[in-house]
């Protein structure tokens, strides 16, 4: 190939090119219409057209499709997901030439710079993709991955190496320090772009890809070192032929000669000088360019050390939540199962009860049968409670309540356990103002049960207990009260003391060996207490007793809750004599029971064994025919939510009869489903009598 005119050879002509104007700054044109003259010229023309028409089609399909994926995962506006006709994503494609369209307005060089850093950048991307292809081929155990992806990371890191690295250890760069600039701007761009994504990213598709960071971050220092070099020494260089130029026009003005030997090596001595302080600076910056990647690779390494603990500790974080889950979900179907039994326990023996002329011992063995088996229950209900709190199911159920009268039916409650062991119990409210409250009766009650009956266990004859509630202050429409329970029992040791509250801990000593327990009262009593927003304190000495403190607040009750805590209510007897239910039960020995307890208040009582035998009786029943629908949750064929359903769903008057769950099924969760089923209230098994005929009065007139 022929030497372009005016030069000795080839590395001459590129050296100069940048001076160049027209086609001869173009050298691969130059050489084809050297090599093959006006035809070489338009071949090449037309290749390097069709080549880049192709390129810039590619893209911006890519680019389209990019931006209207991540439009469809919500992490850019809906606006790029519309198409035409044709299913083209039009205003992805007309972005991307808006942003594209001005760009030849900015000269042909600003094109260069440009073209220079988006090879780069896709030769970054082709080396991010071949690493995560060597990376999932070696977890999949897919050997030609792998290899693919090496080869691409190897190729790859060669072209940008072409690119960027020459521009550390010598003075001549492929790249203008503008381009170098416009990387720079390019990276910060990208990582203000990535931290959009996240916040719009709501499942951390893009949020655990920390090796972006690193990556824009090095790129940031790396190109921030080149472009401080390429400046610098280009500088340098600038600054030495000036002051050349400056010395010799000097010199000419002294009357010397530009030729004299003296003017010659001054001006080699203020170059030579001028290029050695250049290259001191890029040895400054190559050295500074490896201590700085040297703290970022200590940086991510000791980031890798952490986030690998951090996984650690989210899988044994996960692992451990699904070990509560499962035992949590064990221990409820548990009491779930052992409450049906106690349903007969309980209810055979309170029947039992209500027979006239029982023998003194017979009468004397139910009573103890009566007393094991509620102590059972309250196990039981220490294991629900306390398998609801760990698995976060535990909820309040406020409504309007006297506060005060819960602590008079707690007394009334103990009342005969105080007497038999001769114990002295005070329970006093001073200084209340407020004493109709919204809050959650039940857990008071629970919380009242467990500090008394530990009080009474632990105190021996002769003893006292006292209870004692006090308002402190009200505002806001919160009434704060101060809840004391304190006996003279035998106290707990300090270090017991500090484990109180900790689930299954009962303290080791001969003084509580024999006395009955689970451990498990106080840690409820605790949980509960933080439930409803309260604190909890213990006060304890051993020989000399123990004080809980609990504080706790309450919204007030407004005038119409409390019109209706203290409307008077009728106490009559109830004579349900003529009325007649639809019991939906599929355990015989319940069903035995619940039918005589209705029976003893004059129901009768029409018995189905599923939902679904429920369902179709009450579509055929005549409206009238019932007057209520007890109805079980857990049963085969159909279930009562689904019966419920059912049943408010079918037309006419008896769509809309009371139905009241009656389940083992004690969750607040699980009195939702009710509700949201169509059941009108929820009763809790064991039956208790009272209970039942109380909630059927609320709904039968």
């Amino acid at each position: 190939m022929a030497t372009p005119d005016g030069y000795s050879n080839w590395t001459e002509y590129i050296g100069s090119v940048g001076t160049l104007n027209g086609i001869e700054n173009l050298p691969t044109f130059l050489s084809a219409k050297e090599s093959m003259g006006d035809a070489g010229l338009l071949v090449l023309g037309i290749s390097a057209f069709c080549g880049i028409a192709t390129g810039l089609v590619g893209n911006i399909v890519a680019l389209s499709r990019l931006l209207f994926s991540m439009s469809r995962d919500d992490l850019l506006p809906k606006q790029f997901q519309y198409k035409n006709k044709k299913g083209v994503p039009y205003v992805a494609v007309g972005f991307i030439a808006a942003v594209s369209l001005p760009i030849p307005f900015f000269g042909r060089t600003a094109i260069g710079w440009i073209v220079d850093v988006t090879t780069i950048g896709a030769a970054i991307v082709y080396v991010y993709t071949s690493i995560c292809s060597f990376v999932t081929g070696k977890r999949e155990k897919k050997r030609g991955m792998q290899v693919s992806g090496i080869i691409g990371t190897v190729i790859s890191l060669i072209f940008v190496g072409f690119y960027l690295l020459p521009s550390l250890w010598s003075q001549k760069s492929t790249l203008a320090a503008e381009s170098f600039l416009i990387l720079i701007i390019w990276c910060l761009l990208g990582m203000i772009v990535f931290r959009l994504l996240i916040k719009r990213d709501k499942t951390r598709r893009f949020g655990k890809s920390e090796v972006v960071w690193i990556i824009l971050l090095f790129l940031i220092l790396l190109l921030s070192i080149v472009w401080v070099f390429q400046t610098t020494t280009g500088e340098a260089s600038n600054i030495a032929q000036d002051v050349c130029t400056m010395q010799k026009e000097q010199a000419v003005k002294a009357g010397l000669s530009p030729d004299n030997n003296n003017v010659i090596e001054t001006g080699n001595y203020i170059t030579q000088r001028v290029m050695s302080f250049g290259e001191n600076v890029r040895l400054n910056i190559l050295v500074q360019a490896i201590l700085i990647f040297c703290s970022i690779a200590v940086i991510f390494s000791i980031f890798s050390i952490i986030k690998k603990r951090e996984q650690v500790i989210e899988a044994e974080r996960i692992l451990a939540e699904e070990n509560s889950r499962a035992k949590s979900a064990f221990l409820s179907n548990m009491s779930h199962d052992l409450r049906t039994p106690m349903n007969a326990v309980t209810g055979y023996t309170a029947l039992a009860l209500k027979e006239e002329n029982l023998p003194d011992n017979i009468r004397d063995y139910l009573l103890k049968i009566d007393n094991s088996g509620k102590h059972l229950l309250s196990l039981i209900n220490d294991i629900l409670d306390m398998s609801r709190i760990e698995s976060g199911k535990a909820e309040l159920r406020c409504e309007p309540s006297d506060i005060c009268l819960l602590l008079d039916e707690a007394e009334s409650l103990f009342a005969v356990q105080i007497s038999g062991k001769k114990l002295r119990f005070d329970v006093s409210c001073s200084e209340i103002k407020d004493r109709y409250v919204v809050c959650d009766k039940n857990i008071i009650n629970r919380i009242l049960l467990n500090l008394i009956s530990n009080a009474i266990k632990f105190t021996p004859a002769g003893g006292s207990i006292s209870v004692e509630l006090r308002q402190t202050k009200s505002e806001n429409g919160e009434a704060y009260f101060v809840l004391t329970v304190a006996d003279t029992g035998i106290g707990m040791s300090k270090e017991f003391s500090k484990h109180i509250f900790d689930a299954f801990e009962r303290e080791r000593s001969s003084t509580v060996s024999n006395i009955q327990g689970t451990g498990l009262g106080m840690s409820i009593t605790k949980s509960f207490t933080e439930l409803m927003g309260g604190t909890i304190e213990v006060e304890t000495e051993e020989g000399k007793g123990t004080k809980f403190t609990l504080n706790l607040h309450f919204p007030v009750a407004s005038e119409d809750e409390i019109a209706q805590l203290t409307e008077v209510v009728d106490e009559t007897p109830d004579d349900f004599s003529g009325k007649r239910l639809l019991l939906v039960e599929d355990n015989p020995v319940n069903t035995e029971i619940a039918k005589m307890i209705l029976s003893m208040s004059g129901f009768e009582c029409d018995c189905a064994e599923n939902g679904k035998e429920a369902v179709d009786m009450v579509e055929k029943a005549a409206a009238g025919d019932y007057c209520a629908i007890l109805m079980d949750v857990r049963m085969p064929v159909m279930n009562g939510l689904e019966a419920a359903r059912a049943i408010r769903a079918l037309d006419g008057e008896n769509s809309k009869l009371p139905i009241i769950a009656v389940s083992a099924n004690t969750f607040e969760s699980d009195r939702r489903e009710a509700f949201d089923a169509g059941m009108n209230d929820h009763i809790s098994k064991p039956l208790q009598p009272d209970v039942l005929i109380a909630t059927l009065r609320k709904y039968i007139k």
